[in-house]
């Protein structure tokens, strides 16, 4: 009897009790298919590749910021600028430290960028191309931003918040143009400007300002207090009027939170939080955000686990991404990091290196052109605890993707199977997924023995764009061993 698997097709769900969920997705992504006549209900489609436009030896990648047709980055202790071919000119130096660096603009009406880095703050004058210190900031800017053509500096260590002059970012009153946190007790953490308003993030509680047209012109909104706060300062992603970071509250940490207006919404999973709570160095994890092919992706990286956890505002669905680091065979957190879109293409900088990136769909290879490894673990099959015995497994994959040349001109998928629930594992089968223009290749494992809790988990790594659309269990009901052997060598 052959059954369609439709559960093979999901996301990261790792249960505290493996055996009751161990599910794992690497370097794909679901898309729901909308059209009542699609052969599949959702498919999974990979994430994208990368291509290095430029690398320079300064350092890794920290910031990065892109407006009216001026790219600019900060890499390891500089700042510079990126043309639309992606080559970097460097414009001057920052301070060093291992937080990300902060960059905005206050626009036409001031011409100018302010820069945070290594607690400093800096003005670049977009006019003259040149690049100044902060004085009166020195130690007291850990993280930027602008509204209203005001700059902004936040100082974590004091939890006070200055100002700038008016389309100024060269003049700051810093004994009188600041405001402290007096609402709630915990410090400010970090702060995000999402459409008109600033957010101030405590470390249990976080609020929002805007502007009043006083003296002072920010104050707490009436309606902005929140109740939670945040345990990775630089974790926050924006989309639209939409803000979305890793929460810290009074009564625990871990989940992660969105908020559309002032009201906040969990969308982490047991699960994730489960992990999240587990991980060492949360409070460095990193927020990125993009949108691309109709899916808004946030992505949580936490360097320290080797896992950068990605959700789609679409789907609501967790997958992992990662770059495969050949020697030790294991992911680390992927490393294309600090989006912009520039120039009409998606550009990244790299976690680790000086790299610049154009990141696309379209591209099959990772960071230093490396093979991207993607992976699909579905749910384990259990019958009531009997035993089920497979005839076959069948990948339901879109085939003769294969390139005209190596690499990836004959590629391969690879199966291995956990009788356990993923306690444990077999060794791995491969199958091939079709040459170039092979559209009738069918990837499909015979004679797969029995299972109580048996675990199917797919691995590609050729540089091709593998797309799942499902999966087919060949199953014999009510065969022993013997009947089973004998059935499958008639091709049954």
């Amino acid at each position: 009897m052959t059954v369609r698997f439709d559960a093979f097709i999901g996301g990261s769900y790792q249960s505290e009790a493996i055996t009751a969920d161990c599910e794992e997705t690497w370097n794909f992504y679901p898309e729901q298919l909308e059209s009542p006549g699609a052969t599949a209900r959702v498919a999974l489609y990979p994430t994208p590749g990368v291509v290095a436009l430029d690398t320079v030896s300064v350092g890794s990648g920290r910031g990065h910021f892109y407006q009216n047709d001026r790219e600019f980055a900060v890499i390891g202790a500089k700042f510079g600028e990126i043309s639309s071919v992606g080559t970097w000119t460097e414009r001057g130096d920052v301070a060093l430290d291992s937080n990300p660096a902060t960059i905005c603009s206050n626009g036409d009406g001031g011409a100018q960028l302010f820069i945070t880095s290594g607690g400093n703050g800096y003005c670049y004058d977009l006019t003259t191309d040149t690049l100044s210190q902060v004085v009166a900031l020195n130690g007291k800017a850990v993280i930027g931003d602008h509204l209203d053509g005001y700059f902004l500096a936040l100082d974590t260590a004091t939890s006070t918040l200055y100002l700038s002059a008016l389309l100024d970012g060269t003049s700051w009153t810093t004994g009188l143009d600041y405001a402290q946190r007096s609402i709630m007790p915990d410090r400010w953490l970090s702060m995000k400007v999402v459409g008109r308003y600033i957010w101030l993030f405590g470390g249990q509680t976080s609020e929002v300002w805007y502007n009043t047209g006083a003296s002072f012109p920010f104050a707490p909104h009436p309606s902005g207090l929140l109740s939670y706060g945040i345990i990775a300062p630089f974790s926050i992603g924006v989309m639209g009027q939409e803000v979305i970071w890793l929460a810290a509250s009074r009564t625990g940490y871990g989940q992660v939170v969105r908020a559309a207006g002032f009201t906040p919404e969990v969308v982490s999973n047991q699960a994730l939080e489960r992990q999240i709570q587990g991980y060492e160095g949360i409070e460095d994890s990193i927020g990125d955000l993009y949108a691309d092919r109709g899916h808004d992706f946030f992505m949580l990286s936490f360097d320290k686990e080797a896992v950068t956890w990605c959700w789609d505002y679409k789907t609501r669905v967790w997958v992992k991404r990662g770059s495969w680091d050949a020697p030790s065979s294991a992911f680390t957190s992927w490393r294309p990091r600090y989006h912009a879109f520039a120039f009409g293409e998606h550009r990244m900088l790299d976690a680790n290196l000086g790299a610049i990136y154009r990141m696309s769909s379209d591209l099959t290879t990772d960071v230093d052109g490396d093979t991207i490894r993607r992976l699909r673990r579905g749910p384990a099959i259990v019958n009531e605890n009997a035993r089920v015995f497979y005839a076959f497994f069948e990948l339901d994959l879109e085939t003769g993707l294969g390139n005209a040349v190596a690499p990836g001109d004959n590629p391969q998928v690879m199966l291995r199977m956990s009788n356990d629930g993923g306690k444990t594992w077999g060794t791995e089968q491969m199958r091939p997924a079709g040459k170039q223009g092979e559209y009738g290749t069918r990837v499909r494992w015979l004679r797969l023995g029995s299972g109580r809790r048996r675990v199917f988990e797919v691995t590609m790594t050729d540089p091709i764009p593998y797309r799942i659309v499902g999966a087919y269990l060949g199953i014999i009901q009510g065969a022993n061993p013997q009947q089973q052997q004998q059935q499958q060598g008639r091709g049954e």
